[in-house]
This record gives C-alpha cells, sequence and structure tokens, in this order.
C-alpha cells in the first residue's frame, strides 16, 4: 500500500482552554468558545502554545471565514492563529 501523507490524515480538534474548558485554541494566545466570546493573550491562553509543539495539525471553530483562512471562534468573530476579527456573515 502507499503511504499517506499528514496532510491526508483527519484534523483532531484543537485544545481546550478557557474558564471551564469551554473554549478551544485558535492560535498560540488566542482562545475561542461559544458563550465565551475570544481571549487574547490572558492567562487562560497559556498553555494554547502547546499546540505549536505537536506535530499533528488541529482544527478548531466552524466553518472557514476571513480572507486569511479563519475559522468561525465565536457569534460574529473570525479568528486564525494569529488574530480575530468581525464577520457578520
Amino acid at each position: 500500500g502507499g503511504k499517506r501523507s499528514i496532510m491526508d490524515a483527519p484534523l483532531r480538534k484543537c485544545m481546550s482552554c478557557g474558564p471551564g474548558d469551554r473554549g478551544r485554541c485558535f492560535g498560540p494566545s488566542i482562545c475561542c468558545g461559544e458563550g465565551l466570546g475570544c481571549l487574547l493573550g490572558s492567562p487562560e491562553t497559556a498553555h494554547c502554545v502547546e499546540e505549536n509543539y505537536l506535530l499533528t495539525p488541529c482544527q478548531a471553530g466552524g466553518r472557514p471565514c476571513g480572507s486569511e483562512g479563519g475559522r468561525c471562534a465565536a457569534s460574529g468573530l473570525c479568528c486564525d492563529a494569529e488574530s480575530c476579527t468581525t464577520d457578520q456573515s
């Protein structure tokens, strides 16, 4: 059989974060969740940097949004690994 590339592997969910682990890590310092909004650079996001050391990519959020490959994070917010923007679509 042929070897599968890591890109063929199903994406796992990104790590939980935030109060009560209700959010998901979107980037090294971004944690978002419904009813939580997005936390940027706060103590709750500190362990999100650990995603950088894991070999398998993860996916957070809902459908794709924005121009930089972001994902829907919380209501009206679109986040990528670097930042969040408002997105009313």
